[in-house]
């Protein structure tokens, strides 16, 4: 059976959550870890819970960073960002082992997401057959999971220079699908986020498009494609949208 380390990333003002979502998943990750950071010069919090201090300048990168160095060796790599909200967190882990374990070739796995821009109106690829899953073009680094066999090439990558962490998210989707994985998300389950950002967009965005040269010639190759397969899905998106306002319309004006 597929091992999953959990770690719950938490900064200033998502403690309390941090600590629910670690209390729901006790005893159902193999392993849980809080990576945390805080601007108070605060005594240590999580007692009970294995945690990790960080700078709390540094944001993103540096706690994935983290993560990528302290993962149980073997064990599927799982992210939880503290401002998300599911009705069934131990469903989120249950789920993805089991997923795991059933499909070997399984890079990068996500639940469902809401409050992201890459809903999966945009970013699916296709449905698996006699599945929950679908095959994904992007995700965001919310809460997602990585394969032990990804995890090496991650930790190639320097996050020095990338501190709000955008892009993070590409490199292991490319690094997937180049290495002959696939990106799954199962559509059973649902993590709720409220759309929101807290720094710069536009230092972020530079910052990502340095770090994403990162990519070797392959991955970048797949990044064309995935980026391509996403803007042939906003069209649709789009018009599905538009379909689903008007017959909302037209339904109100009969009843």
């Amino acid at each position: 059976m597929t091992a999953v380390h959990v770690f719950i990333i938490s900064w200033t003002n998502q403690h309390n959550r941090a600590g629910q979502i670690a209390s729901a998943l006790s005893g159902v990750a193999d392993r849980l870890t809080i990576v945390y950071s805080d601007r108070d010069n605060s005594p240590e919090l999580f007692p009970g819970y294995e945690a990790l201090r960080r700078d709390d300048r540094l944001f993103w990168a540096d706690k994935f960073q983290a993560c990528l160095d302290h993962c149980t060796a073997g064990a599927v790599m799982m992210i939880i960002h503290a401002d998300c909200e599911c009705d069934d967190w131990s469903g989120v882990v249950s789920r993805c082992r089991t997923d795991f374990d059933r499909d070997q070739a399984i890079g990068v796995w996500i639940p469902r997401l809401t409050g992201t821009p890459w809903r999966l109106e945009r970013t699916r690829i296709k449905r698996l057959a006699d599945s929950e899953c679908s095959l994904v073009a992007h995700t965001d680094g919310l809460v997602f999971a990585l394969s032990p066999l990804l995890l090496p090439r991650m930790r190639q990558a320097n996050y020095s220079q990338n501190v709000y962490g955008l892009g993070i998210d590409w490199m292991f989707l490319c690094a997937a699908y180049s290495r002959g994985m696939v990106a799954i998300a199962n559509e059973s389950i649902v993590v709720r986020h409220r759309l929101s950002r807290g720094y710069s967009s536009g230092q972020a965005r530079a910052q990502k498009r340095q770090f994403l040269k990162q990519l070797t010639p392959s991955e970048a190759i797949t990044y064309q494609r995935l980026r391509t397969h996403l803007r042939r899905r906003k069209i649709y998106a789009k018009i599905l949208f538009q379909i689903e306002n008007l017959r909302a319309r037209v339904q109100s004006r009969h009843t």
